[in-house]
């Protein structure tokens, strides 16, 4: 079982409004969803946990990297992949050579 690490980044946006000037707004990005949905599907038989402590495995997602961990924190796996679909592609490919 796969868990992901919820990365949270704030996120701030400028609206033009007609007539009205800018409007801001603001809120949050959670990382793991994306990724979560990802690995749903493109690498379906990887089972996905939200529970960490029930976790065979973490997935640290950062750019330029990420990094895949056992349950005692031993990293196993480092992605280079830049973009999401082969950043998930490395980690399946890894996880399926090692069952």
């Amino acid at each position: 079982m796969l868990f992901v690490v919820d990365k949270v980044s704030a996120v701030a946006e400028e609206h033009a409004k007609p007539f009205q000037g800018i409007a801001a707004s603001s809120g949050e990005h959670h990382t793991a969803p994306v990724v979560m949905a990802e690995f749903s599907k493109s690498c379906p038989k990887v089972t996905l946990t939200q529970d960490q402590q029930a976790s065979f495995y973490t997935l640290q997602t950062q750019p330029g990297g990420s990094i895949l961990a056992d349950s005692k924190g031993t990293v196993l796996y480092v992605s280079p992949a830049k973009t999401l679909k082969n950043m998930v592609k490395d980690v399946c490919r890894y996880m399926g050579s090692h069952e």
